[in-house]
C-alpha cells in the first residue's frame, strides 16, 4: 500500500507541474466553442443556446464567473424559445454555479424560482439534488448548532428525495445511495458502494467525485494512509480535466501536514489557493486560508532550525579549519621531503622503464621468431605428408603401369616372333590410354582427398554463393579443382600443371581465371586463401 500511495503522489506531483498544459488545452477547447458561437446566425436561437451551454459546461467547475455569465446567457436564450424546461434546467444551473462559489442565499432564491411538481423527472432528481447539497455545505459551514442540525436534516430529506427519482444502478442512484449511508454514518456500507461504483467505467469528473469521496470516508474512519491514494487519484483527475474546484488536493494538504510532510503539505495547498483565487470560490478561500498560515509558520520554524544548526556548524567548521591549516603546514613540509624523495625514485623508475622496454622488444622478437616457426613447422608436417602420401602414390602407379607395359610387352613380342601382326595390331589397339590415363586422375583425386577430406567445402568457401562448384556423379574432383588440387600441393606453374593433367597451358590459365573470379576475394588473393583455407589430414 505504501508503494502504491508513494507512486499516486509523485504522479500527482507531475501533475501539478503539467497543469498548465491541462489549463492551456482547456482554454484551446473554450476558444472553439467562443468561435463556433461568435460565427452562429443570431436567429438560431437553439444553437445560440446549445453552444452557451456547452461553454457554461466547461466553465462550471473551471471559473465560476464566466460559467455565471453564460448560465445567464442560456436563461434569456430559454426564455426567447419559451421553452420551460430549458429556463427550468437554466435556472438549476445558475443555483448549481452559485452552491460552487459559496453564494448559498443567492442559490436558494434561484431554486425558490422553480417549482419542482412542473419539472420532469430527470430535471426534479437534479433540483432536490442540488437542495441537498446547498443544504449540506450550509450545514459545514454554519458555527451554531440549532441551525446546522436543521440544515443537514434539510439535506437528508432533499437526498431522498432526490433519490426516489433516480433510476436503479445509474452512477447518481449508486453515488446518491452510498453518499447518504456516509452522512448517516454507515461507514462500511458507504465504502461499499463507493468501491462498487469505482468498479464501472466512469469519466473522470465521475472518478474524481467517487475517488474523492472514498478518500473522506477513510479519513472519517480514521484511516488516512488508504485515504492518501483515492484522494490523490481523486487530485490528479480534477487537474487533468481543469476543475478548479478542487477539494482533494486540499484534503491531502491537510493530511500531509498532520504527516510532518511540509513540502507535499505546501505544494498541494498552494495549488489548492491557486484554483480557489482563480474559480472564485470563496468558501475553499476560507477553507485553505484555515491551514495555510499553519503550513507556512511550520515551514519557517524549520527554516529557523536550519538556520540555528547553521551557524553552529560554521562554528565547528571554524575550529576545523584551523586545524586543518595547521596540518597543512606539516604535510608541506612532509610534501618538500617527499618530492625530493620522488625524484631519486623517478629517475631509477625510468631506467626500470628503459630495461623493461628493451625487454618487451627482446620478447616481441622472440614471440615473432616462435610463431614463424611454428609457420615453418607446419609447413614441413604439411610437406612431408604430402611427400610421403604421394611418394607412395608414385610408386603404386608407376609398379601398376610397369606391370601393365610389361605384360604388353610379352603378347606384342609373342605375337610378333610368329609373324601375327594383325593380331599384333589388335592388341595394341586394346590398349586405351584415355582410359588409363583417367584411372591415373582417379587414383590421383582419392589420394588427394585422403589428405585433404573438406577440400571442395573449404574451396567453395571461397566462392559466392551462386557460383559454387558441384562435383559430377561418379567423379571426385572436376578439372577445376584438380587444377586448385595441385596448386594446394605446391605446383604453381602453369607449364607443369598442364603436363601433369594432359591441358593445354591455355586451358590452365583459363580455368583458373574462371575460377578466380567467382570469388568474392580479389584475385591476387585467391591462391594465397586457398592455401590457408584448406585443411590438411594429419
Amino acid at each position: 500500500m505504501y508503494g502504491q500511495e508513494e507512486d499516486l503522489l509523485k504522479k500527482l506531483e507531475k501533475t501539478i507541474e503539467k497543469s498548465p498544459v491541462y489549463d492551456a488545452q482547456k482554454w484551446q477547447k473554450v476558444g472553439a466553442f467562443r468561435r463556433e458561437l461568435a460565427s452562429a446566425p443570431a436567429q438560431d436561437l437553439r444553437m445560440r443556446h446549445h453552444l452557451n451551454q456547452e461553454l457554461l459546461n466547461e466553465y462550471r467547475v473551471f471559473k465560476q464567473d464566466s460559467a455565471f455569465y453564460y448560465g445567464l446567457q442560456t436563461r434569456e436564450l430559454a426564455e426567447k424559445l419559451e421553452d420551460e424546461e430549458l429556463i427550468a434546467s437554466a435556472v438549476i444551473n445558475l443555483a448549481d454555479i452559485s452552491v460552487s462559489a459559496g453564494m448559498y442565499k443567492e442559490a436558494l432564491d434561484y431554486l425558490s424560482l422553480i417549482d419542482p411538481v412542473t419539472l420532469p423527472d430527470n430535471l426534479r432528481s437534479l433540483y432536490y439534488g442540488l437542495m441537498g447539497r446547498c443544504y449540506s455545505e450550509m450545514a459545514e459551514y454554519s458555527n451554531l448548532k440549532q441551525f446546522s442540525e436543521e440544515y443537514n436534516q434539510l439535506a437528508r430529506e432533499y437526498r431522498k428525495r432526490a433519490l426516489a427519482l433516480t433510476d436503479e444502478g445509474t452512477y447518481f442512484n449508486v453515488f446518491l445511495q452510498a453518499y447518504m449511508e456516509f452522512r448517516e454514518g454507515n461507514l462500511q456500507r458507504a465504502k461499499a458502494g463507493f468501491l462498487k461504483l469505482l468498479d464501472g467505467e466512469l469519466n473522470p469528473r465521475e472518478l474524481a467525485l467517487a475517488s474523492f469521496t472514498l478518500g473522506e470516508i477513510y479519513v472519517e474512519m480514521g484511516n488516512k494512509d488508504k485515504a492518501i491514494p483515492h484522494l490523490a487519484r481523486a487530485a490528479i483527475a480534477d487537474i487533468e480535466t481543469s476543475t478548479k474546484e478542487n477539494l482533494a488536493v486540499v484534503r491531502l494538504s491537510e493530511i500531509m501536514f498532520e504527516k510532518g510532510n511540509t513540502r507535499l503539505a505546501s505544494l498541494f495547498i498552494h495549488k489548492a489557493n491557486e484554483d480557489a483565487a482563480f474559480y472564485g470560490a470563496q468558501q475553499r478561500k476560507i477553507r485553505v486560508g484555515a491551514i495555510l498560515p499553519l503550513i507556512e509558520e511550520q515551514i519557517i520554524d524549520r527554516i529557523e532550525r536550519q538556520r540555528s544548526r547553521l551557524i553552529t556548524q560554521n562554528v565547528v567548521m571554524s575550529f576545523l579549519l584551523i586545524f586543518v591549516i595547521a596540518l597543512a603546514a606539516v604535510i608541506f613540509l612532509q610534501v618538500r621531503k617527499l618530492k625530493k624523495a620522488r625524484k631519486v625514485i623517478e629517475a631509477a623508475h625510468e631506467d626500470l622503464k628503459d630495461i623493461n622496454r628493451e625487454l618487451s622488444a627482446v620478447n616481441e622478437r622472440v614471440k615473432s621468431k616462435n610463431i614463424e616457426l611454428n609457420r615453418v613447422n607446419h609447413l614441413l608436417l604439411e610437406a612431408n605428408k604430402i611427400k610421403e602420401e604421394y611418394i607412395g602414390f608414385f610408386f603404386t602407379q608407376d609398379a601398376d603401369i610397369f606391370e601393365k607395359f610389361r605384360e604388353f610387352k610379352t603378347k606384342v613380342q609373342a605375337t610378333a616372333e610368329e609373324g601375327k601382326l594383325e593380331k599384333v595390331k589388335y592388341l595394341v589397339s586394346t590398349y586405351d590410354l584415355k582410359k588409363e590415363k583417367e584411372k591415373l586422375l582417379r587414383n590421383f583425386d582419392e589420394a588427394f582427398i585422403k589428405l585433404f577430406p573438406n577440400f571442395i567445402e573449404e574451396f567453395n568457401s571461397l566462392l559466392k554463393p551462386e557460383e559454387q562448384v558441384k562435383v559430377k556423379k561418379g567423379k571426385i574432383l572436376s578439372k577445376e579443382l584438380r587444377i586448385f588440387a595441385l596448386i594446394r600441393l605446391g605446383i604453381t606453374h602453369n607449364e607443369i600443371i598442364a603436363q601433369i593433367l594432359g591441358y593445354s597451358v591455355n586451358s590452365i590459365y583459363a580455368y583458373k581465371t574462371k575460377l578466380r573470379n567467382k570469388s568474392w576475394l580479389d584475385k591476387k588473393d585467391f591462391d594465397q586463401k586457398l592455401i590457408e583455407n584448406t585443411t590438411l589430414q594429419l
